[in-house]
């Protein structure tokens, strides 16, 4: 598959604070709108940032929602909202992309299955259906459920895009309208596997070590192992458009901020920061 050339855009603000430029303050502050969506793993943080940016005389309004990414890119493409927040972009589409944050694509199993690590091939064989027993992988003698999201949700998309490919992931699979229906499928069932992003792992589920091939050293998804590159199923947060935002507009400063020091204390709090 052909993929589509990216360009890691870093946007500096045009003043030397790091909260826009600034707007001179009338008796009724100003309200600026802007239309951003986001995927159901990016949403979260949109809010975040809706809620955290500071425009002196000015109020940011946002209007925006959650939706897959098919839907999102009609909306880019019929231009009624130019920009998204997204845990997923794909190959072969041309988009202005600039990064927010550092995501992880965690697999996920119950506390119950102690299966020391797993490689990617692995992951492809489960999902295939291609596994019975997690014996076949140094677990314990319990049969494989396959936990999987629904088609267009971003970690289901991240997830044919890098771990599956063509393949296709088994009719056998459990389906789960939701990251946290992930968690409480796996957390319910004690042979489970499934994906989330980072921010939905919680106690009542493990997550397990991956390796990108035989020999590889299996790593936990950390933010520590986010930062260093180490983790080999990585979901980047990424803000994308057709075109890229205009110079002086609300929108090129909003982006900036969200890659700026204030920024980025908000996407610690769920992810890992963007790597330059």
């Amino acid at each position: 598959m052909k993929r589509a050339k990216r360009t890691i855009v870093i946007l500096g603000l045009a003043l030397a604070s790091c909260r826009g430029p600034i707007y001179a303050p009338t008796a009724t502050p100003q309200v600026m709108s802007v239309r951003v969506m986001a995927t159901s793993t990016a949403y979260p943080l949109l809010q975040d940032f809706a809620l955290n940016f500071e425009q002196p005389g000015g109020r940011l309004s946002v209007i925006g929602q959650s939706a897959p990414w098919d839907t999102i890119y009609r909306q880019m493409l019929a231009n009624v909202s130019p920009y998204a927040l997204t845990a997923y972009v794909p190959d072969d589409v041309p988009l202005w992309v600039a990064p927010i944050g550092s995501n992880a694509l965690v697999m996920v199993v119950n506390p119950a299955n102690g299966v020391p690590s797993l490689m990617i091939d692995d992951l492809r064989n489960l999902f295939q259906g291609r596994i019975a027993s997690w014996a076949e992988l140094g677990g314990p003698d319990l049969p494989v459920t396959v936990v999987s999201r629904e088609d267009g949700a971003d970690t289901a998309l991240v997830f044919r895009q890098q771990v599956m490919g063509p393949r296709h992931t088994t009719l056998a699979a459990r389906l789960a309208l939701s990251g946290s229906g992930v968690v409480d499928l796996v957390a319910s069932t004690p042979g489970a596997i499934g994906y989330v992003g980072l921010e939905l792992l919680d106690s009542r589920v493990r997550a397990v070590p991956l390796a990108a091939e035989l020999g590889g050293v299996p790593v936990l998804p950390t933010r520590a192992a986010l930062d260093s590159g180490q983790y080999p199923l990585p979901m980047m947060i990424q803000i994308v458009g057709l075109a890229p935002p205009e110079e002086g507009s609300i929108y090129r400063d909003w982006f900036a901020w969200m890659q700026s020091g204030d920024g980025q204390a908000l996407v610690r709090a769920r992810y890992g920061a963007f790597k330059e």
